[in-house]
């Protein structure tokens, strides 16, 4: 039986396919290199699995963060841009994926690795993105 948690009167949770990110927030902190994310997504039946990642204008990845099998719907962290405080603009993005990873796997054990199996296995719900700016100090 899996956990289920009602997180607005009314509110019933829905099937992995059903899943989505309702809010996405980012907010620089005021050394510019710390980024406070909110992501609010539908209450769930089965627990997801949660991706972000902040991007510079030029697409490069900055920082990342996985959710395993999500416990809550609204999730808080902050993530630390691996670079100076660069002033400019940044991209926020998240996905909601499930995988079923032990389908994945063969009977050599070491023909891949668990990067390869997971992205073999992930089955993405719902992808979202919000752009934000980190100003001049």
């Amino acid at each position: 039986m899996s956990d289920i948690f009602f997180t607005e009167a009314g509110q019933a949770p829905v099937p992995p396919q059903e899943v989505r990110i309702r809010e996405l927030e980012a907010a620089p902190r005021p050394d510019g290199l710390r980024i406070q994310v909110r992501i609010d997504i539908t209450p769930f039946q089965l627990r997801p699995n949660v991706e972000a990642m902040i991007v510079n204008e030029a697409g490069q990845p900055l920082a990342t963060v996985s959710v395993v099998e999500a416990i809550d719907p609204i999730m808080e962290f902050v993530m630390h841009l691996r670079q100076q405080r660069t002033p400019g603009r940044y991209t926020l993005k998240a996905r909601v994926f499930y995988a079923d990873i032990e389908a994945q796997q063969t009977e050599n054990p070491l023909e891949a690795s668990s990067g390869e199996l997971l992205n073999k296995a992930k089955q993405v719900v719902h992808e979202h993105a919000i752009d934000f700016t980190i100003p001049e100090a």
